[in-house]
């Protein structure tokens, strides 16, 4: 029985950190870094591979039980972890309302009629009446081409006006900080990275980071300042 107490141990170890340590992976595959929760619920499915862990510690408890054995523990951590695996890998079916879609990106180019990178990975959330999208170019050649556009395109400000950004979502105030270059579009006047006077305006913004090569965009947000 020595073999199975010491894999009884094992695997209760094992199932205790499956929580963690595929968190730590879902969130490394995610890209968190750059897309966030989005990328977290994108691949949570991951999660679900390290329910067999949990399985396992249920069975060698059984065993454990039958051989009159120590086999509680086994069982109270795989029904504590195993739960918390199957809800928070449910979580991308759960979600529904993230979108994973690289058309956005064409469908906010059409608005702020300027260039933006086509090959790119992204994640929209839907948050409230407008939309929060993260974006990463995946490939060299339109990352050159989108640096090169906004090195020669003066619409992209070096830094962003604290007016513009005193009326972006705090959220967005505060991820700003860690990009380079911005673009604030003003739908309804048609003018580029200028304070809106009083009155409701649609709004997109576009923000830049060289070093990750992301984007983040803010589309179909109302500004009112009556």
């Amino acid at each position: 029985m020595k073999k199975e107490k010491r894999l009884g141990n094992i695997l209760f170890w094992l199932t205790l950190i499956t929580p963690f340590a595929s968190f730590a992976l879902t969130s490394a595959v995610g890209e968190v870094s750059i897309f966030g929760i989005a990328g977290i619920v994108r691949y949570s499915w991951i999660m679900w591979l390290f329910i067999p862990i949990g399985i396992l510690s249920i069975l060698i408890g059984i065993k454990l039980k039958k051989c009159n054995q120590r086999y509680k523990k086994n069982f109270i951590i795989a029904f504590i972890c195993l739960p918390l695996l199957v809800i928070f890998g449910s979580y991308r079916f759960i979600f529904n309302d993230v979108s994973y879609e690289p058309d956005k990106i064409i469908a906010v180019e059409n608005k702020i009629s300027l260039v933006l990178p086509q090959d790119v990975k992204i994640a929209t959330n839907k948050i409230y009446s407008y939309n929060v999208s993260y974006a990463k170019i995946i490939n060299n050649e339109s990352k050159v081409k989108f640096e090169n556009e906004i090195k020669n395109n003066h619409l992209w400000q070096n830094e962003l006006s604290s007016k513009i950004k005193s009326i972006l979502p705090f959220d967005i105030q505060y991820e700003s900080e860690a990009f380079d270059r911005f673009v604030f579009y003003n739908i309804t006047s048609g003018e580029y990275n200028t304070y809106p006077s009083d009155g409701e305006y649609k709004c997109v913004f576009v923000a830049y980071d060289y070093e990750l090569k992301r984007l983040i965009i803010l589309d179909d947000y109302i500004i009112d300042l009556d």
